[in-house]
């Protein structure tokens, strides 16, 4: 009788053990998944933020304002605030993707797509001049991202 106890408990320590095994198996299976969608979701909270701010920009004010911009022509001082807030606007974005970036949100080959846009942008002198305005009040690693893609175009 005793070998049967003691052939059932160590029957039932191995079970619990695999049975433990899978358990934890199952548990890094399911963090996967979770990581992998709150991956896309941050994806799909940039796109989104980012059409959000480009219908903005289509708006008839402020695709008269983007068309002086780029025959050079001077901008009314109103003008000149609203484009410095939706400047500032788009900025907050890239701040925020480049956040997304830094947690292992955003792949680096998706960061290093959001960061070709850069490179046009910081053509403009109107750009440089906003963005000298308001460099410090950006987070210092992203400051030190633009302030580089600036010197490479320059």
């Amino acid at each position: 009788m005793d070998f049967i106890i003691e052939y059932l408990n160590t029957l039932l320590g191995g079970l619990a053990a695999l049975a433990g095994i899978v358990s934890i198996y199952y548990l890094i299976r399911e963090m996967q998944e979770q990581n992998r969608v709150a991956r896309a979701n941050a994806r799909q909270n940039v796109s989104d933020s980012h059409q959000e701010i480009a219908l903005k920009g289509m708006t008839p004010r402020m695709v008269k304002i983007k068309l002086k911009l780029r025959q050079n022509e001077d901008l009314t001082p109103e003008e000149d605030a609203a484009y410095l807030t939706y400047f500032s606007i788009m900025l907050r974005s890239r701040e925020n993707q480049h956040y997304q970036y830094s947690i292992g949100m955003i792949d680096a080959s998706e960061w290093d797509n959001y960061l070709k846009s850069f490179k046009t942008l910081f053509k403009s002198e109107y750009h440089l001049k906003l963005w000298g305005f308001m460099k410090e009040t950006f987070n210092e690693e992203f400051v030190k991202i633009v302030d580089g893609i600036i010197n490479e175009s320059n």
